[in-house]
Formats: C-alpha cells, structure tokens, sequence
C-alpha cells in the first residue's frame, strides 16, 4: 500500500498518523454495536475489522483504490468494495451508522459526499465524521497538503453538516492550544503554562509517564495488532486526559482547540 501519509499502514505510519486513527475507530466502536456500518475510505481494512470485533452486525467498508480493497479483503476478510465517496455502492437506507475519518477533506463536492451518506443511511443512522481545522492544519505560511482540496473551518464544518444533518455532537482530537484552567492544558502543542519552566518540564514528564505514545515510537507488537488497540483503549481517567489523542468532547466551556474535528450526527428526517 501507499505510504504518503494520507493513509493509515499500521506497519509504516508516524505514530502520530497510527494512534489518531486507532482512537477515532475506538471512539467509533461505540456507537456500532449490533448496527449496520459502513466505512467509508476504509484503506487498509484494520478499521472495519475493529468496528466488526466490536460488535457491529455487519460492516461494508468502501475505498476508491482497489489495491487497497484487495488487500482489506485478503488481510482481514471484510466486506469490501471499491467505490467513490461521491457515488457509494452500497443500497439506499440499508446501513445504520457511516463511518468517514479524514475523507471530507479529498473529495471535491463535500456537499454531495454528505447527500450521499444521507441517501444510504436509515431514518434514524448516525454519521461519525472527522476532518482538520483548516485554521490550525494548514495555517498561512504552511506548505498546503497537495491532497486536500475541501479543507473548512469548524464553523464551515458545522454549518455543511447542519444542512444534511441534525442533533450534531462535536468532538476534538489532537488538542492545539488550551486555557490554563483547562485539564487538557497538560498535553496540548501549545499552553500557557509553558512560560513557567517548571511547568513546562512537569507537562513533559507527565507525556513520558501517562502518554507515551505522543513522544516514543509505536512498539513493533502494537503495528501488528491494530484491531486490538482499537478495542483497547486508555484505562484511566489520567490517561485519557494527557493522552492527545483521545477523542474528546468538544465545547467552547471546555476552553481548548484541537488540530482535528469529529461530529456524530443524526440524519435529518
């Protein structure tokens, strides 16, 4: 498979590319037991696979490349197809939750992907969907990202959902900057404890201790068992809370930004 960063190869990827992916699918498995799902962009299959052992009742995933399908299909035995985001081949109403991480952004016509996911979906399905703040991804002076053509910010992000969608629930990943007062302070790239030296060095001890992933490569044992990553995720609240990562609710009292936005949302009847 590719290796240009746009896909997750669990043998391959940075870890930061390799631990947002897996916990967005372990956030995704929560929302999938005994429903339909469908994974849209699903790559290298290790997300429909998770999803599956989760509970879900079925899982159709969809990919663009068929090397990437065959290679689902032989890995991890899944159901997969080759098809576009804007043209899914799958039946209307026959899928209960859409799963899309990081796809928006590549598809030309964001609008008619999310018609799309709306026409295959049941009357009550929920999507689950995620892609970067295009204010904190590609901030100006940044080298643009040569794959992206539909970058938004959360506010666009929101809106474009509202028009197909409703009872819209936003999350955050990889948190950016956050308030002082904010938990999430302790692992964001940018905090204002850093002024303060012997905070600074606290917050770094804290990532080494309670968030290894952020600052260590990912263990050999880990790149071969995605799946099992997928469906175990962090054990304590501590770990949740350094761990930059973990999906998170995301609200403005909450007083943090992440790199990367997720919605759950219900399809609009």
């Amino acid at each position: 498979m590719d290796n240009t960063g746009e896909r997750m190869v669990p043998e391959y990827s940075d870890p930061d590319t390799f631990w947002e992916h897996i916990h967005r699918y372990n956030f995704a498995a929560r929302f999938v037991r005994e429903k339909r799902v469908l994974d849209i962009a699903s790559g290298e299959g290790y997300g429909c696979c998770g999803l599956l052992k989760a509970g879900a009742k079925s899982v159709i995933g969809v990919d663009i490349d068929p090397s990437s399908c065959a290679h689902a299909a032989r890995k991890y035995k899944i159901d997969v197809r080759v098809g576009s985001a804007e043209a899914i081949p799958v039946e209307t109403g026959s899928v209960d939750v859409v799963v899309s991480f990081e796809t928006i952004e590549h598809v030309p016509n964001p609008g008619r992907f999310l018609d799309e996911v709306s026409r295959v979906l049941t009357a009550d399905g929920l999507v689950i969907i995620s892609t970067p703040d295009r204010n904190l991804y590609s901030p100006p002076g940044k080298e643009p990202n040569p794959y992206h053509c539909s970058e938004m910010a959360p506010e666009e992000f929101q809106d474009l959902l509202q028009s197909t969608f409703s009872k819209i629930s936003l999350f955050g990943q990889r948190p950016h900057s956050a308030k002082w007062w904010s938990p999430i302070s302790l692992t964001s790239e940018t905090s204002p404890w850093d002024r303060m030296a012997p905070v600074a060095r606290l917050r770094r001890r804290l990532w080494s201790k309670w968030n290894p992933q952020r600052v260590t490569p990912v263990p050999e044992v880990k790149r071969q068992n995605p799946v099992d990553c997928i469906l175990n995720g962090e054990s304590s609240w501590l770990e949740r809370t350094v761990n930059w990562s973990a999906v998170r609710p995301l609200r403005k009292s909450r007083g943090w930004s992440p790199v990367f936005l997720i919605a759950a949302a219900r399809k609009r009847n």
